[in-house]
């Protein structure tokens, strides 16, 4: 850029030296030199990163120290299992428990599809039975009992005015005779007493008739408008709840059945993930920490945490394995300037 300028200075001051004499411009070669570090570097390697799904925790147990040989197959870090190994086992039991809380739930799904039907059925016959008791109450029930009753006074008050005349009547026949005999007081005592009973059972007939008609038949009205309003209200919320909680529980089952594949699903993976976590070498050769890429190694990065009881980072390249006999090149950058 700097040549730029100074060409470009040069060629508006051509006017003015033009005026005072002629200058020829010509182009030529020329040579910068520039100094820059450098790093010997082979080509080429197999950098390795533990590529897991769900299990991130990756404490290092032993590992081969910077530049050690290394054969293919042979490991280059032994990671502590122990924690995974756990949550395996631990996922099998939750498994179980999740069967078997699915299997319940299915069964009480499939009991409650049948109970639902049986219990919409009854709500409804019991609010139709209701519905006709209390019909048949005011068209015809209470206006029997109330005629009933009415016509019981009236059949107690018969038997008495019979019981009454016939002793009228004993008497009458007895006063004719100038002694009265024994066998005669016995028949007028058993019609007096008669007549008493009759005259009881008018009184008691018609305090039982006073309480069907003021007591009974209307507590049997309320009751009966009670219970029909209660099976209305039953019905019609049980319409609503009962299939409302039919859809709840099919849901619960699909949540659950949901849960349990994606649970399976994870389980899998962490499964995978420990068979991922005992890396061998893919070749033979020599193991240096972190990545060599693009002319670039940065082993004090990967020194912090390659070692025992270190936690490689998830998805870093921790090493990279450098095929025997591999050439090196020299790697060096140039800033901008």
């Amino acid at each position: 850029m700097k040549s730029l300028i100074i060409s470009s200075a040069l060629l508006l001051a051509l006017p003015a030296f033009s005026r005072a004499g002629e200058v020829t411009v010509e182009p030529a070669p020329f040579e910068a030199t520039v100094q820059l570090d450098g790093v010997l570097l082979p080509p080429g390697g197999e950098g390795l990163s533990f590529d897991l799904d769900r299990w991130s925790e990756l404490k290092i147990l032993d590992v081969k120290e910077q530049g050690a040989p290394i054969k293919k197959g042979e490991k280059i870090v032994t990671l502590d299992l122990e924690g995974i190994e756990r949550k395996i086992a631990d996922d099998k039991t939750a498994a179980q428990l999740r069967a078997l809380e699915l299997a319940n739930a299915e069964l009480d799904l499939a009991n409650l599809k049948i109970s639902t039907a049986w219990k919409l059925e009854v709500a409804k016959r019991a609010f139709q039975r209701t519905k006709e008791d209390l019909a048949y109450f005011k068209e015809v029930g209470r206006p029997i009992a109330e005629e009933s009753a009415g016509r019981s006074v009236d059949r107690a008050k018969r038997s008495l005015e019979g019981q009454q005349e016939e002793l009228a009547q004993l008497l009458k026949m007895y006063e004719e005779d100038d002694l009265t005999e024994e066998t005669e007081e016995i028949i007028l005592k058993r019609q007096k007493d008669s007549v008493e009973d009759a005259t009881y059972l008018v009184k008691r007939t018609e305090l039982g008739a006073k309480q069907t008609l003021e007591v009974e038949l209307p507590r049997q009205a309320v009751d009966l408008e009670q219970g029909f309003k209660d099976a209305e209200l039953t019905w019609t919320s049980q319409g609503e709840l009962l299939p409302r909680a039919l859809e709840q529980k099919s849901l619960e089952v699909m949540k659950l059945r949901l849960e349990d594949e994606r649970a399976r699903e994870a389980e899998a993976e962490i499964v995978a993930d420990l068979k991922k976590m005992s890396p061998a070498s893919p070749v033979t050769g020599r193991v240096y920490y972190w990545e060599i890429a693009d002319g670039s190694w940065v082993a004090a990065e990967a020194a912090k945490f390659m070692k025992e009881r270190g936690l490689i980072p998830a998805g870093a390249v921790y090493a990279t394995v450098i095929p025997a006999g591999a050439p090196l090149e020299v790697h060096a950058f140039a800033d901008e300037a």
